[in-house]
Parts: C-alpha cells; sequence; structure tokens
C-alpha cells in the first residue's frame, strides 16, 4: 500500500470515529441541569397537512435537496421524486398545471421569505416523468384476482384505479364519454392543461393493465346492478357535467349555455358562435374559464358577479390572468331577467347589490339596491354559476336533493364506493385525494381486513423552528406567456403558462426547510456537550445515547426543523 492510501484510510478510519463519538466539545455530562431528555419525534409540514390529495411534498423536495450530498445524479433524484408522487397521486403533470396549491398559503417558509413554488415543482417532476415515460411502481399484490369496476374517468376514478392497480387489482374504468379526463378534458380549457399531458398520464395508468372503456354510460349501456354482479368492488366518480340554470325567464334562448356546457362544446371541438359580446354570469372557476375562453373565440367579455372580488371562489391567478386578458369584471351586479329579440338573449338585465351580513357560506350576503335596474347587451349569455352529476342508477344511494354521501370509508353500500365531483364540488386535487382513500378502502373490503388508520404525527409550526438557521432565498416563480402574444389563431391550445426551469427547480428544493424532520444540519450533533447526539448515515437521522445526557435542552432549543422534542 503506497503513502497516499495510507493516509486515505487512516482519513477514513478517523472519519468514522469521529461519527460514532458525537458532540464537539466533549463535556461531561451528568449535571443534572434537567431531567428531560431529547427524543426525535418526525412532525407533519403544514404544507402536506392542506394538500386534499395527502402527498408526500417534503419527501419530494428533500429527494432532490439531497442529491449532491448522497452523490446521486440528479437524473436519479428526478426519478425517485416522481415515483415519491406516484405513490399518492397518478397526476403531478395535470395537478403542477391546475391546482390552486393550498400547499404554498400554509408554508411554514412564508414566515421567513416566501412560499416554496411547491406547485411548479410538482409540474417539473410531472413532465419529468412524461419525458422519459416513467412507470407507476406495483406496491404489491394483495388483489391478484380481485375484479374492480370505475365508473367514470375523472381525476378520482382515474386516481382510484391506478392506487388499486398498484395493489395487483383488475381493474376496468367505464367512461361515458369518447375520451378519458371528465372535468379535465372537458371543463378545463386546453390553454391551461395541453391535452397531451393529460393524455400521457392516463396512459401511464393504461400500462399498468387497467381496462379503459370509453363512450359507456352506466345506467345506460350498462346498468350498475350488472357491474356490481360482474366486479368484486365499484368505485363511482362520475363527476358533476350538468350546468344549472338561473330560473329566469328567456334563459332558453338558443345563445344561451350554462358554464359547463359551453366548456364541455369547446373542448370538444365544436365551439359555438358567441358573436363579439359575451356575458358570463358567476365567481368560480368555471366562470373564469369559460371568460377567458370566450376572449380566445373573439368576443368582448364581461363577468357579472354579485358580490365582490374577495368572494370570489375562483382560483386568485386565474382572477388575476382574466384581469389582465381585459375581461371586465363587474362586482355587486346580479342578473334578474333576460332581454330577448327575435327570440334571442341581447341583454342581460341586472340590479345593482351592497353586502350585507354574512350567510350560511360565511359571505357577506348581496342585498339589492332598489332602483339600480341596468341592462349589459349580449350576443351570448353564459350562467356559470355551479353544476352537479348526472344520477342514473345510483338514486338508491341518494336521499331526497343530496348527493352520494359516503361514510368514512368512502362507501355507499356494500362493496360500493364513491368520491370526487359526485360527493361534492371541490378541487382536482381533493378528487385525487377521495380516489386514493376510497382505494385504500377498498383493499380492505376486498381483503376482509379491519381499516387502520394511524393518526398524522403532530403539526409543525414556525414557532417550533429557529427560522434564523435558514438564509433569506428569493422565491423562483414560474413565467407567464406575454398577454399580447396569448390571441390568435392558436390561443386555444396555446399554453399560457410556462412553469420553472431546471435550474430553478434545483433552487427550490434547496428553499425547503425540512419542517419536522431531520436534515443533517449538524446542530443537535455541534451544540451537545455530552456527547450523547450520534450520527447517522448520509441522508438519515440523528440518535441519542441518553445515559450521558445531562438535559440541558439545547439539542430542542437549536433544532431548526422542529424535529427534536424534550419529555
Amino acid at each position: 500500500m503506497g503513502l497516499a492510501e495510507l493516509k486515505a484510510l487512516k482519513k477514513k478510519k478517523k472519519k468514522k470515529k469521529l461519527k460514532k463519538s458525537a458532540g464537539r466539545g466533549g463535556g461531561g455530562g451528568g449535571g443534572g441541569v434537567s431531567p428531560l431528555r431529547p427524543l426525535y419525534v418526525e412532525k407533519t409540514p403544514p404544507c402536506i397537512a392542506e394538500c386534499p390529495a395527502g402527498n408526500n411534498i417534503r419527501g419530494w423536495l428533500k429527494i432532490v435537496q439531497n442529491t449532491e450530498k448522497l452523490d446521486r445524479s440528479w437524473e436519479e433524484s428526478y426519478e425517485m421524486a416522481w415515483h415519491e408522487i406516484s405513490k399518492y397521486s397518478p397526476l403531478p403533470g395535470v395537478c403542477g398545471r391546475v391546482c390552486p396549491h393550498p400547499c404554498e398559503g400554509a408554508c411554514n417558509r412564508k414566515e421567513k421569505d416566501s412560499a416554496v413554488s411547491i406547485n411548479a415543482f410538482e409540474r417539473f417532476l410531472g413532465d419529468y416523468g412524461i419525458e422519459h415515460k416513467l412507470d407507476h411502481i406495483k406496491l404489491n399484490d394483495e388483489l391478484a384476482g380481485k375484479k374492480v369496476a370505475i365508473v367514470g374517468a375523472g381525476p378520482a376514478g382515474l386516481t382510484c384505479a391506478q392506487q388499486l392497480a398498484r395493489r395487483g387489482a383488475s381493474v376496468t374504468i367505464f367512461e361515458g364519454f369518447p375520451e378519458t379526463g371528465g372535468m379535465l378534458r372537458y371543463g378545463i380549457p386546453p390553454y391551461r392543461l395541453p391535452r397531451n399531458i393529460l393524455d400521457a398520464e392516463v396512459d401511464a395508468i393504461a400500462r399498468m393493465g387497467v381496462d379503459i372503456q370509453c363512450n359507456t354510460i352506466i345506467g345506460k349501456d350498462k346498468s350498475l346492478d350488472d357491474v356490481k354482479a360482474e366486479f368484486d368492488a365499484t368505485f363511482i366518480g362520475i363527476g358533476a357535467h350538468e350546468g344549472l340554470k338561473l330560473r329566469l325567464e328567456g334563459e332558453e334562448a338558443p345563445n344561451v349555455w350554462s358554464g359547463a356546457g359551453f366548456l364541455h362544446d369547446v373542448n370538444s371541438g365544436n365551439a359555438p358562435d358567441i358573436g363579439d359580446a359575451a356575458v358570463i354570469i358567476g365567481g368560480g372557476n368555471s366562470a373564469i374559464d369559460a371568460a377567458r375562453v370566450a376572449k380566445r373565440l373573439g368576443a368582448k367579455t364581461t363577468i357579472l358577479y354579485r358580490r365582490t372580488r374577495e368572494e370570489m371562489p375562483a382560483i386568485a391567478h386565474e382572477i388575476d390572468s382574466a384581469i389582465e386578458e381585459e375581461i371586465d369584471l363587474q362586482y355587486l351586479t346580479a342578473p334578474i331577467g333576460v332581454k330577448l329579440e327575435g327570440g334571442r338573449a341581447v341583454a342581460v338585465q341586472c340590479l345593482r347589490m351592497e353586502l350585507g351580513e354574512p350567510d350560511d357560506s360565511g359571505r357577506r350576503r348581496p342585498v339589492p339596491i332598489d332602483g339600480s335596474e341596468f341592462e349589459v347587451p349580449c350576443t351570448a349569455l353564459i350562467p356559470a354559476i355551479s353544476q352537479r352529476p348526472v344520477f342514473r342508477d345510483v338514486d338508491q344511494y341518494i336521499e331526497g336533493r343530496n348527493w352520494l354521501q359516503p361514510n368514512e370509508t368512502w362507501a355507499v353500500d356494500d362493496g360500493v364506493f364513491a368520491g370526487g365531483d359526485a360527493v361534492n364540488l371541490d378541487l382536482v386535487t381533493t378528487a385525487v385525494g377521495h380516489g386514493r382513500k376510497a382505494a385504500e378502502y377498498v383493499a380492505d373490503y376486498l381483503l376482509e381486513r379491519k381499516p387502520v388508520r394511524p393518526p398524522a404525527p403532530p403539526l409543525v409550526k414556525t414557532d417550533k423552528m429557529r427560522l434564523d438557521h435558514y438564509e433569506e432565498v428569493e422565491r423562483n416563480d414560474r413565467a407567464w406567456v406575454p398577454i399580447a402574444e396569448r390571441f390568435g389563431g392558436d390561443a386555444m391550445t396555446l399554453e399560457v403558462d410556462l412553469g420553472i426551469n431546471e435550474d430553478q427547480f434545483k433552487a427550490e428544493s434547496l428553499r425547503c426547510m425540512s419542517c419536522g424532520l431531520c436534515f443533517q444540519c449538524e446542530k443537535c450533533w455541534m451544540y451537545c456537550q455530552s456527547a450523547c447526539v450520534l450520527k447517522g448515515e448520509p441522508g438519515e437521522p440523528y440518535s441519542f445515547k441518553l445515559d450521558t445526557c445531562d438535559g440541558c435542552k439545547k439539542c430542542a432549543e437549536e433544532c431548526p426543523c422542529g424535529y427534536v422534542d424534550l419529555q
């Protein structure tokens, strides 16, 4: 052995010994400073707590964050992070575009500078998985030989199918429309969600062996009873595709469309002639989508909403985008009639409103102002006030005007489960969460085992963290197509959200503070004077050797991420 090799070996042995010795200062210990002793306890970060899909957001970010520390290639980390997403959701490319990211609203990093760009991070990973044709990894074969039917190929049904296929089940999806996606395809415009992204993520689910049968309406082409007789379990995720009416005289005119119906026609390639003045009624996501689509069809577009911007339930940045695209938002305005000429709607008759006391929704109730009537001319009227499912053979599970109401195991009957917009109108990511949770209970049902769901670890907020450990780092926001370039021949399919690039993606992973989970910062090890902190292998949490601990509490006080408790 040469001199260089001998020195390297000695250095390696010394380093290994140092890891086991723990504690830089040595120190006595046993001083009886406090009876409390430290304990490493993983916590739930707010981003995960607020994700309706239950995604392990911290897990994705840490995988990429630790790439160089653990001597992985970036490509290895990207693939690992995609598979971590796949455990919870098969639609990261979709959700990375359309989710309003409540996770970012809860991100602890906001107390330091600004939230991590979690949604753009998810989109990057989703697109990476599509580009490299990554396949979902099977979890086990516990459901081998079991047959499950999924009614509806929307986000809830697709997720339920993927989660059951991961467990070895034979899964068949029955979809009433010609193509998959549900509201993802027929409700969200392609300038927000390119169809190649949706198709690719559906294809990855199909590659798991999931059989997708389109143009098959359960309750018309095949009865639900026949499905139940053929399959061991059934999941109903039919979505809500029927738009509600205003119940105003004149809305049966041929140039009046519901928001859901209008978007369905346009997204099916059958855009109607709406003329040059479209009026949209409503303040939700469908209203904003309908308005921006109408603008792309060449109409001067106006949104009438009976409350103010503050009460609008639509995604905030979608409202901002509508305003940037010069769509006229008229607040505190309610329709009271439709003016007809020659059988067609030519104007909306309106009243000015003012806000009164909060109603059952918690929002201030709009109150009409006497004598404030006025008209808004239109060549097309599109009420986008809400929508509901078209229930066929599921009437037996519905009481009165209720929708499907599954129990705590997501079941509406023995062996029949439900989720998504058939339960309540909500976000795409909420439907993904419904599908995953229902699949877990379907597995329990098929295996005749008692469901066991351990409680989530305690939530960690900034009051249990040391924000001064983290440097202020500017957030990497996604780029957008300039307003002037959004309209023209390809306006309907031109994706306006450009996401973040690879360098920004890497930088965002480093901004994650790893709230509630060790990220090997060494603070507990450095400040321990009693040699009781033991380093783990690279990338692994540390541990305590408590027989030398004197309860000085420094480890807990200096832990930046709130991973150390005292008891």
